[in-house]
């Protein structure tokens, strides 16, 4: 049915998004996913900063490919990047319809439309929206019936009905790995080169305020089932040589069942593979009975969004979870022989420098082997963006400021983003710069590949605290 169609999907630079840290190479999930449903038009990936292409080099592209549809999957701090190549392609072809998707397009769609040189906006879910918009660009037909879509219309944003979630997962086909021309995307940490990433859910019933991944995903937890995800980990290990696989579910271990459904295919099929989670767990649902069936499912390394040490933030976040809790899950886990992760956030709403202490002093209790210490960006669509911005705290609407990894682009009612800054700076020197956690990063660096990747993360750290 598509064979006449030709699409191409970018994935807009990353670069602005980083700060001081070097932008890793990371295969973009939602666009593989995309290009596997786009099939079986002719589908062109087009990674901006894993390909290393300037502006010119994408619009050389976009001419010589002649795209009927040009989709972009967009973030906040690359949104303005975005706008630009959406310019390019219109300027090679004024008939090419060009279209965002992703949370930044969801959550403000009549903000990306009033740029003219985007021409629909998929909102949520994109697979079955973007399949259907393909077929009626194809057909010529209207795409007003279409569900999930924002558009201009007679001189107004028209916004057709609402598109349902997709509650059978496995109806997705796997992501079009195979079309990203570039080959060697890397995963924070990794002990391989030859790493991947899979999810295997969506959908997250936590009420955490700094989060908006409900936008997209909604707050019903949607599971594929064990052999489907299975079946996608067989592939990579048989056919595509990976050796290590890095989960970037957000709740992967919110079905206990499903758990150990998984662990046992991956005993059955006898395949040997390491496995990651680095995106972060809650710690509420860990316990020894699940860590056991994560080992022998082949995980090493689990990460736990911690967020903060003080039970008040936690709670004004509706985070959800005690501060006992999260111990616990560490001790279990340091007892079982798993690597740890802990992510903490500063300039969530009540922060102050007695709250910061707390959660510094409580990173170093818990004493994972990486921890990593974020500045809060609030993103719009958020409650905590909401809170901020109805108090006047949001600094700035440019964009290209919001990159995780770069300074604060809000106040506090007792901190200023230079006092964030000097705060992070802290944690991470009273962290790292401990004699015995020095040689414990030595001892972690157990192959040439995790050595690379956190030599990297180091001068990340060496050059955000000399040079903020």
């Amino acid at each position: 049915m598509y064979t006449t169609m030709n699409i191409a999907l970018i994935c807009p630079s990353q670069e602005g998004i980083y700060g001081t840290f070097k932008a890793p190479a990371q295969m973009h999930m939602g666009i593989a996913y995309l290009a596997a449903v786009a099939k079986p038009a002719q589908v062109r990936i087009i990674d901006m900063h894993a390909e290393h292409l300037t502006k010119e080099q994408f619009a050389a592209i976009i001419h010589e490919g002649n795209f009927d549809i040009v989709g972009f999957s967009v973030v906040t701090p690359a949104v303005d990047s975005a706008f630009e190549l959406a310019s390019a392609v219109k300027k090679v072809s004024k008939d090419t319809l060009v279209v965002f998707g992703g949370v930044h397009p969801t959550i403000l769609p009549q903000d990306v439309l009033t740029h003219n040189d985007v021409d629909v906006v998929v909102i949520g879910e994109g697979e079955v929206t973007f399949r259907e918009l393909i077929q009626a660009r194809q057909a010529g037909k209207d795409i007003s019936d279409i569900p999930g879509l924002a558009f201009r219309k007679d001189g107004a944003v028209f916004f057709s009905p609402a598109r349902p979630l997709i509650q059978d997962l496995d109806v997705i086909p796997f992501p079009a790995r195979e079309l990203f021309i570039h080959k060697e995307y890397t995963y924070p940490d990794s002990l391989y080169k030859a790493s991947a990433p899979i999810i295997t859910s969506r959908g997250c019933p936590g009420r955490c305020s700094f989060c908006a991944s409900h936008k997209i995903f909604g707050r019903t937890f949607r599971m594929r089932s064990a052999a489907h995800v299975v079946d996608e980990i067989e592939d990579l290990v048989k056919r595509q040589g990976i050796r290590e696989i890095h989960i970037w579910d957000d709740n992967f271990v919110t079905d206990r069942n499903r758990v150990f459904a998984i662990r046992d295919e991956v005993v059955r099929r006898k395949l040997q593979v390491k496995i990651a989670f680095p995106n972060g767990m809650r710690a509420d649902f860990i316990n020894a009975e699940l860590l056991t069936a994560l080992k022998q499912m082949g995980v090493y390394s689990i990460a736990i969004g911690v967020e903060s040490g003080s039970q008040r933030i936690l709670d004004t976040c509706h985070k959800g979870v005690r501060l006992a809790r999260i111990e616990e899950a560490f001790t279990l886990m340091k007892k079982m022989g798993f690597e740890t992760w802990a992510f903490f956030m500063f300039g969530l709403p009540g922060e102050t420098e007695e709250t910061i202490r707390e959660t510094i002093a409580f990173a170093l209790k818990l004493d994972p082997d990486i921890a990593k210490f974020h500045l809060l960006k609030p993103f719009p669509g958020n409650e905590t963006y909401e809170y901020f911005s109805s108090k006047g705290f949001i600094l700035t609407n440019d964009y290209r400021q919001y990159g995780f990894h770069t300074p604060p682009i809000h106040r506090l009612e007792t901190l200023m983003p230079e006092d964030m800054v000097r705060w992070q700076k802290i944690a991470y020197r009273k962290f790292y710069f401990r004699p015995g956690k020095i040689i414990q990063q030595i001892f972690r660096m157990r192959s040439l590949n995790r050595c690379i990747l956190n030599m990297r993360a180091a001068l990340g750290i060496v050059r955000m605290i000399r040079l903020r």
